[in-house]
């Protein structure tokens, strides 16, 4: 199987007189999990939403397999550290709503997530009266509804309980070989036995750490 590439070269974002990025450039495959670490500010979050084409780059490139990067360039999924699902609807309605908008709702599939990740009984309860480590759950559960090429986490850990944690690594783990994973945690713990690369932002410039 031919390996997806992400090439992000000389990438900066200023907001009015700021600058948020500066100068930030590394490449990725298929198979690679990216650690985004620093401390609050350090512009983690805006580098992951221009990464998945929620915010605009003020200059630089962001390459997918060396096309100009967009979102109908692969399946992509983010999971914010805010569960963001409609709280009225049931799991199962949440699941397939969003699926249907990205063209690849099967029950099966769906049935498949929710066992997987611990909420198949709860499958017909409205999410607002979930837990917000439930709500989590059934989050990641709609990153993997569309077969994501690129798995983008922001925080992915804030919220979950210990079984989610370890449910969320395991899930890390096993998508490895099928997908490029960029992940912005300050709780390497769970991270541990991975091997991944880090890289660290300070005041919006880049360190590349060591291989873990």
């Amino acid at each position: 199987m031919m390996k997806d590439q992400l090439i992000v070269n000389r990438l900066c974002k200023q907001i009015q007189n700021k600058a948020i990025l500066k100068d930030i450039s590394f490449s990725a495959s298929t198979g690679d999990i990216i650690v985004v670490s620093g401390h609050n500010g350090a512009g983690k979050t805006t580098l992951l939403r221009i990464i998945a084409g929620l915010m605009p780059k003020s200059s630089g490139e962001v390459l997918w397999n060396r096309q100009s990067y967009g979102l109908d360039h692969g399946q992509i999924g983010y999971m914010s550290h805010k569960p963001m699902l409609y709280e009225a609807l049931s799991v199962v309605d949440n699941l397939e709503f969003f699926a249907r908008l990205y063209g690849c709702w099967s029950a099966d599939k769906g049935r498949e997530l929710l066992k997987l990740t611990g909420l198949w009984l709860h499958r017909y309860e409205p999410v607002g009266v979930l837990s917000r480590g439930m709500q989590q759950r059934l989050a990641l559960a709609r990153v993997l509804i569309g077969a994501p090429r690129l798995l983008l986490y922001d925080e992915p850990f804030t919220g979950l309980d210990l079984e989610g944690q370890r449910l969320l690594r395991e899930i890390i783990q096993e998508y490895q070989s099928a997908a490029l994973q960029i992940i912005v945690t300050h709780e390497h713990s769970f991270l541990e036995g991975l091997v991944y690369r880090e890289i660290k932002l300070m005041n919006g410039k880049m360190e590349e750490g060591a291989l873990r």
